[in-house]
């Protein structure tokens, strides 16, 4: 790539520091050098000298910015460098900032920014003086991140008063939310306004989301969602029809990786109402992720009967059945995890329908006495769920049939879990101790787990509660 931007005369000085610069931002430092013996000018290797120092250095950074770097850069550069030291040295990271405030080429914006992020490092601190400290900074700060990470460490605190005001500093668009409209109602009944608190409830009820089941079950209300359905119209895919003999043709040879690609193809070029009967069709035909692709294409958020396919329910029930797990559960993780697509591959290497990685999978087979040899099996519909029931079942006897610790576990794994519960301390309910999760993924993982089973069960009939009892009354 190089070479080429060389040979069409592209490679300027300024383009090289602007790159170096973006390199910075990207943590690649031998980019960084190699960037450096290309440039000509005395000017340009003086500047890109001092991106090079800086990113060995950035404790200097004060310096940095007080010279004369020309801007845009040098306060991209300086940014930069503050976050970078603030990864490995917090507390020298603040200790550079109390200058880096007093340096009037930097904008309050900037200045504000950088603030912050120093004043997150400190986020998980035990020191009063260093919370004090950092809660003073971020009372000032407009971003919603960042004031959601402060206001979700209120729940986990189970500071109420706090948690009002946290939530008041965010921008209206999030405070309206229903996220922090339940956890300000939360808030308003535990600091004595019951009435207040109950009516902010009763406004999120009838929501398709987490919050809005949360506060139903809180009321002692019905879990109601809007549902849609779609009427399959085969006028409006016949257009389409040597497209959909084509994908029909690959999944009946197993070529599930060009079906899937056709799939996409088609409906990156269809209207919205066609996207809505692909959705459909493929419904018709049990395209189990080629429905849920479709639907989420189409954005059909209320066609639950669509979105939610009782994919290989026979192995669900099967497995379900020999190990005492709810079909709904097996059904919803496996929806959670790939959309119902039996060949799917994470980029850390978990495989199939329940997304199991290989070295879960041989640890589970070897324990539980389960035939399996190698990892291509895992792309089989029944190995995966077999192996993927019995270790979702063995977190769910670590844990009493917990199934947010069981979860939590099977997304992030058992140790971080300990870890969590520690922090915790049995100090929250079950609603508190999933918003206390840390990793956003695992959070919303166990909250779409929780959802979907409330659909999933809507769907096939089955009778069930938003949480246990044990899961309701526990001190998490």
């Amino acid at each position: 790539m190089f070479d080429s931007w060389n040979k069409a005369g592209l490679r300027t000085d300024d383009l090289i520091l602007e790159r170096m610069t973006l390199a910075f931002k990207g943590r690649n430092g031998s980019l960084i050098n190699y960037l450096n013996k290309q440039l000509k000018t005395s000017k340009g290797k003086q500047q890109g000298k001092q991106i090079q120092a800086l990113f060995k250095s950035p404790k200097n950074v004060a310096t940095f910015a007080a010279g004369s770097f020309p801007e845009p850069n040098r306060s991209l550069l300086t940014e930069l460098a503050l976050q970078k030291l603030a990864r490995s040295d917090k507390e020298q990271a603040r200790s550079v900032l109390s200058k880096l405030n007093k340096n009037s080429k930097l904008t309050p914006e900037l200045k504000q920014s950088m603030n912050d992020y120093v004043a997150m490092r400190f986020i998980t601190t035990d020191s009063d003086s260093e919370a004090k400290w950092r809660d003073g900074v971020l009372a000032t700060s407009k971003n919603d991140g960042y004031l959601e990470r402060r206001a979700r460490l209120a729940v986990q605190q189970a500071d109420w008063k706090g948690l009002t005001q946290w939530i008041d500093k965010l921008s209206d668009k999030t405070k309206q939310t229903s996220r922090w409209q339940y956890w300000l109602a939360r808030a308003e009944i535990s600091n004595g306004d019951k009435a207040q608190g109950e009516k902010r409830l009763e406004s999120i009820v009838g929501q398709r989301n987490f919050y809005s089941a949360a506060a139903a079950t809180h009321l002692k209300h019905s879990i109601v969602y809007p549902i849609s359905t779609t009427t399959f119209d085969s006028k409006v895919v016949a257009p389409y029809q040597s497209s959909l003999i084509r994908i029909e043709e690959l999944i009946k040879r197993d070529k599930i990786a060009a079906a899937k690609s056709e799939w996409r193809y088609l409906l990156s070029n269809v209207s919205k109402p066609e996207k809505e009967m692909l959705a459909a069709y493929a419904g018709q035909k049990r395209w189990h992720h080629l429905t849920v692709v479709a639907t989420i294409s189409a954005k059909m958020w209320d066609n639950m009967s669509l979105r939610f396919p009782t994919a290989h329910q026979w192995w669900f029930n099967f497995y379900g059945e020999k190990l005492d797990l709810d079909t709904d559960l097996l059904m919803s993780l496996a929806r959670q995890e790939s959309a119902m697509d039996v060949e799917a591959r994470s980029p850390v290497g978990a495989r199939g329908v329940m997304q199991i990685m290989p070295a879960t999978a041989k640890y589970t087979a070897k324990k539980h006495k389960i035939a399996y040899k190698r990892t291509s099996e895992l792309y089989q519909v029944n190995k995966n769920i077999e192996i993927g029931s019995h270790y979702l079942n063995e977190l769910l006897g670590n844990y009493n049939n917990n199934r947010i610790f069981a979860l939590a576990a099977y997304n992030a794994g058992p140790n971080r879990v300990k870890r969590w519960r520690a922090a915790s301390d049995g100090n929250l309910d079950a609603i508190a101790f999933i918003e206390a999760i840390p990793f956003r993924e695992t959070r919303g993982y166990v909250q779409n787990i929780l959802m979907f089973q409330v659909y999933y069960r809507d769907l096939m009939g089955v009778q069930g509660s938003f949480l246990t009892d044990a899961e309701a009354n526990k001190r998490y």
